[in-house]
């Protein structure tokens, strides 16, 4: 019984406590209740030698005529405060980068400021490129065909940023940043052949094609209608056309199977790459296990 007892009276005091916590806080914010802040312990000593000295609470307590009479001369004006200057520079946003596609200006993705304000030994992106791009048209490699050497040669004389930047800054610069170089030759095909021979090599091109429409497609290879091959393949008789265009098929088909096998040598060929560079990994995986062993 006694622990029953403890028990709720010990929730009796909780829930007291608690209520005379939560109007305090209330006397606080109404402004009832002053609290005054925490004193540093520094601060301590002064205070109790200032709260025991009878002169000094005197002087506190009496009212002094002068002070009074110079507070009364404060005079406080309250105005708005002043309208901040906002920057109606616009930042890079997706939108903005799609309207400036086209400005020269906004070409690498940011701003270039005009000549005139770029300061000393500072240039622009746009800047560098030329220059270095006129500076391997002269220093570059003499395999390839330099056909604007003199241009460049006129840049590196006249260009802005060569009178603004010293010449050791430019040369470390080229030092450090110059191009790669490389030149190949591309053949460049459409993209529908591109598409026919991608079926082909997978086996998905149409065998009926292989004789639709060749008569035209012999007329445009030869050139035109008047050509001799041309006059030659209207010379023939029907048996000797079925014949010959028997045989076109039979090469073609000839050609495909030997680009279906060609095809599966090469998958092969990739598949014992893979199954190579899995073994490697494992050697190397069990290499790690024993080194760690």
């Amino acid at each position: 019984m006694k622990r029953i007892f403890g028990s709720m009276g010990r929730s009796v005091k909780n829930t007291n406590y608690q209520d005379r916590a939560v109007k305090y806080a209330e006397k606080i914010d109404s402004g009832k209740v002053k609290v005054n802040a925490p004193k540093y312990p520094t601060e301590q000593k002064y205070f109790e030698k200032t709260a025991h000295d009878a002169d000094l609470k005197q002087k506190i307590d009496e009212k002094d005529a002068g002070l009074i009479d110079n507070m009364n001369k404060f005079a406080i004006h309250s105005t708005e405060p002043v309208e901040r200057w906002t920057s109606t520079k616009e930042l890079p946003t997706r939108e903005s980068e799609y309207l400036h596609r086209n400005d020269p200006a906004w070409e690498y993705g940011f701003y270039e400021p005009s000549p005139e304000k770029i300061e000393k030994n500072r240039l622009t992106f746009r800047e560098a490129l030329e220059i270095m791009r006129a500076k391997l048209e002269i220093d570059g490699s003499k395999e390839f065909a330099r056909e604007e050497v003199d241009k460049a040669h006129d840049v590196l004389e006249h260009h802005q940023a060569v009178r603004r930047v010293d010449p050791e800054r430019l040369d470390r610069m080229w030092h450090y940043f110059r191009p790669f170089e490389r030149r190949d030759t591309q053949k460049v095909v459409s993209k529908h052949k591109v598409d026919q021979l991608r079926e082909a090599l997978h086996g998905k091109s149409d065998e009926r094609r292989l004789m639709d429409g060749f008569k035209e497609n012999f007329r445009k290879a030869v050139g035109s209608t008047t050509s001799d091959e041309s006059r030659r393949f209207e010379k023939l008789t029907d048996s000797e056309k079925e014949q010959f265009l028997l045989a076109v098929k039979e090469q073609r088909q000839l050609e495909h199977e030997r680009l279906e096998k060609r095809l599966a040598e090469i998958q092969k060929d990739e598949l014992e790459m893979e199954r190579g560079a899995g073994n490697q990994n494992e050697e190397v995986a069990e290499l790690e296990v024993k080194i760690k062993k």
